[in-house]
């Protein structure tokens, strides 16, 4: 049976009241340990953001890992970033999207917990010399906004990868639906910073100053 439509239907059925919640957690224990979530026989290959993985269990694994270490170089990068703002129609933008990026942070690390992983990624070198650019208290609030801007000028394809990755996940039903609603987070995270940019900026105005190497990861914008 399809795995996304076992779960519906099971969810169905709790919200009806025709199963306990204890029946329906079971259920769903039952779908994860019974199925094996990928691993053993029948494990398949699976690609997640460029990289082949031996199976579904081990590319969900690392993509919560670095995600999670992603998302709290954000939270830092944003921060600093709305300490320095001097302009007073992005600020309090600038600090929702710190907000968001911290608690992502927080929610992949408790999914890793729950699974019993260990922290483990770390923030890249590109990463963090973009968090050094939007804490650098010589850089205009603008200029910022147009090196973000220039980062993902694509929003939906920079941001693709994740969302393929979220819909090709059949097993781990729970961090399926944890990465679809974090993406969907991102994305209008990175279109309201799309929509400041070229309000301040000006639609097309190219990002002249000099600038960090781009990130080249499609997971976060930082």
């Amino acid at each position: 049976m399809n795995r996304d439509f076992e779960f519906k239907q099971l969810l169905r059925a709790y919200r009806a009241g025709i199963i306990t919640e204890e029946t329906f957690e079971c259920e769903m224990g039952a779908m994860e340990s019974g199925n094996g979530n990928g691993n053993g026989k029948g494990a398949r290959q699976f690609t997640a953001m460029g990289k082949t993985f031996g199976s579904e269990r081990s590319a969900v694994d690392a993509m919560l890992d670095r995600f999670r270490a992603g998302e709290a170089n954000g939270e830092v990068a944003f921060t600093a970033w709305a300490k320095l703002c001097t302009t007073d129609c992005i600020r309090s933008g600038i600090r929702m999207i710190a907000e968001r990026e911290g608690y992502h942070a927080r929610i992949f690390e408790r999914r890793m917990r729950d699974l019993g992983l260990e922290c483990k990624a770390t923030v890249t070198e590109a990463s963090r010399k973009i968090t050094e650019y939007l804490g650098d208290s010589n850089v205009t609030d603008n200029q910022k906004l147009l090196y973000l801007n220039s980062l993902a000028p694509d929003i939906d394809a920079f941001f693709k990868p994740i969302t393929d990755l979220a819909e090709n996940i059949k097993d781990d039903l729970e961090s399926k639906e944890l990465f679809k609603l974090y993406v969907q987070d991102e994305l209008s995270s990175a279109r309201w910073l799309q929509y400041a940019c070229e309000a301040l900026n000006g639609a097309g105005t190219p990002a002249t100053q000099s600038m960090p190497a781009q990130s080249g990861a499609a997971d976060s914008i930082v």
